[in-house]
């Protein structure tokens, strides 16, 4: 029987939602038992689904865990707004959430990635490489517009300042209740190492 195209979306919306309640049981025992611990016979108990059910979609652990990760991530698509600041601006907003777990998550996963090859590889491709990129290519919009000096560019450093600035402020609690904001990590610390690039 030929499904219409609203009952293929249905099953597929059903599929995606399955998918992301799967997901988020891998970061809840990532977090409660750490990524060693953590088993895909304790994520199907957790989960409510079969091994097979998992085993279909991911090849194993840390295929599982990074999509889990890139699951709460934003996409980088789309930061060209105009401005050096405003990019910078959008590249920070990337990494906000409202996931209370995501202190533990990353803590968890950082420790994971000194131990497990597979986990520090996935990591560095599809996590840490992306964000890379979208970092220089912030970088050659802003030389292209004449903002920043071409220096710039071997500034290989700079894209490894934001997310470490911005992962300090989520594991560290702020001094004197002041929190640092990502406008405030732009405007002191990203513009001027860039404008001052030699």
């Amino acid at each position: 029987m030929v499904r219409s195209d609203g009952q293929v979306l249905s099953r597929r919306a059903d599929e995606d939602a399955r998918e992301q309640q799967l997901l988020n049981a891998a970061l809840d025992l990532l977090v409660a038992s750490g990524y060693e611990a953590m088993t895909m016979d304790a994520l199907a108990k957790h989960a409510h689904v079969s091994k097979a059910t998992i085993y279909r979609r991911w090849s194993g652990k840390a295929d599982l865990i990074v999509d889990a990760l890139q699951g709460g991530a934003a996409s980088y698509d789309g930061l060209d707004r105009g401005s050096l600041r405003a990019d910078l601006l959008a590249l920070g907003a990337s990494f906000e959430t409202e996931d209370d777990r995501a202190p533990a998550i990353f803590t968890a996963t950082a420790h994971a990635v000194r131990t497990d090859p597979d986990l520090a590889a996935a990591v560095r491709e599809r996590l840490a490489q992306p964000l890379r990129e979208a970092s220089m290519a912030v970088v050659e919009r802003a030389i292209g517009r004449g903002e920043v000096p071409t220096a710039a560019r071997d500034l290989t450093v700079f894209a490894d300042l934001l997310p470490s600035l911005l992962l300090c402020r989520m594991l560290m609690p702020p001094v004197a209740d002041s929190e640092l904001s990502v406008a405030q990590i732009v405007d002191t610390v990203l513009l001027p190492v860039l404008l001052a690039a030699r």
